[in-house]
């Protein structure tokens, strides 16, 4: 059972956050591999999440530059991947 719980990043949505935000990074030229979390919103609801999938620009490859709504705004290259916490049981 989880007692720790966290609210979704998105400026005031009240949600309890459903995923954590990683991103995950492969380069092609030395095939490295980096999963690490976005420290420009670190949870996410699931509303969010979705909308944040769907209205994401770029090419959807971890060595590219993808935009997203509320993740990777400091446009690093990677893709956004989302690690689904364990329910909170009140």
């Amino acid at each position: 059972m989880t007692t720790e719980s966290h609210r979704c990043s998105v400026g005031s949505c009240p949600n309890l956050a459903a995923y954590e935000v990683q991103r995950y990074i492969f380069d092609p030229g030395e095939g490295a591999v980096a999963v690490l979390q976005d420290d420009t919103c670190e949870f996410l609801c699931v509303e969010h999440a979705i909308d944040n999938e769907l209205h994401a620009r770029g090419e959807r490859t971890p060595w590219s530059v993808v935009d997203y709504p509320y993740t990777n705004l400091n446009r690093l290259p990677g893709i956004a991947l989302y690690v689904q916490l364990e329910p909170v049981y009140v």
